[in-house]
């Protein structure tokens, strides 16, 4: 059987569980994960690669209605995420029909000419009839050639959804070596993970107000340690407050959950440091989002 490779697209609203898919399909963490919406702002290419196969998901930005100019930007990497790509996997929720939203953007994803797989995420919290009122929808709308329902928590069906996605790309050579998880250079995984922390510990504006920035990362050459220094910027001064806690309390918190999770990541050492800087109204600023989302 001829090898096959190519990218696939992940698209969906916002908080449908779509990097919580990636991540297990390719059984490690590779994009952060946080209960709250927006949570990723980049395309993200994320490698699998079997015997038969290599896949190149790309981690989308939910969809969403935009509120200001950086949920905007997010929207509009979403949408050129579909540009160009092997293959499109649309993620839905089982609510019983079709998303009001998803019918404004679907037109869209109809019109581009590759296979379209639908996964229905969170199938395992569906109430009554939903679930399947759900596949029915969608599959009324002749968009999808497949139509698979998953739980990317507990691992449902999704041996079967890869299957699909993996029968459905071209033949080709792999893209990348079997070895890379990511395209994304070491600052960027770095950056991402301290931004996931500041998710998990913190509320409100607090997250969707905030952009981390490595400045430097120094492998020692005396001893086995990694030295990351990097920045956490917030659009107001209450925000910072927020953002170190009481005594700085706060701040350590965040930068020692990074800290355990890049050693166990790179195994090795790391001594992590973090500061917290003010960047007014940096959500509205064109300049500044693109800068502080590394796009």
């Amino acid at each position: 059987m001829a090898y096959r490779a190519g990218t696939v697209a992940v698209v969906g609203r916002t908080n449908v569980g779509k990097s919580t898919f990636i991540n297990a399909v390719l059984g490690r963490k590779v994009v952060i994960v946080s209960d709250k919406p927006q949570t990723t702002r980049n395309r993200i290419r994320c490698i699998l690669t079997t015997p038969e196969a290599q896949a190149v998901f790309v981690d989308t930005p939910g969809l969403h209605q935009p509120l200001n100019k950086l949920s905007a930007h997010l929207v509009r990497q979403a949408m050129k995420a579909l540009s160009g790509v092997d293959e499109l996997v649309y993620m839905v929720e089982p609510t019983g029909g079709v998303d009001p939203y998803d019918e404004t953007v679907l037109p869209k994803v109809k019109a581009l000419p590759c296979p379209k797989v639908l996964l229905v995420n969170k199938s395992d919290q569906a109430k009554g009839n939903a679930l399947p009122e759900t596949l029915l929808a969608y599959e009324g709308l002749g968009i999808f050639s497949d139509l698979v329902p998953v739980s990317s928590l507990r691992g449902t069906n999704l041996e079967r959804a890869l299957s699909v996605i993996l029968g459905h790309l071209p033949e080709g050579e792999p893209l990348f070596p079997p070895d890379m998880p990511t395209d994304r250079p070491l600052e960027f995984v770095v950056a991402e993970l301290i931004r996931e922390k500041i998710y998990h510990t913190t509320y409100q504006e607090i997250p969707y107000s905030t952009a981390v920035t490595v400045e430097q990362i120094t492998e020692r050459e005396d001893k086995p340690l990694l030295e990351i220094y990097a920045t956490i910027y917030v659009a107001k001064d209450s925000q910072k407050g927020i953002v170190i806690g009481a005594g700085g309390q706060k701040l350590k918190e965040i930068g020692r959950l990074a800290r355990l999770e890049l050693e166990a990541m790179l195994g090795k050492k790391v001594f992590l440091s973090l500061q917290v800087r003010v960047k007014p109204k940096w959500t509205e600023d064109e300049a500044e989002i693109a800068r502080l989302t590394g796009e």
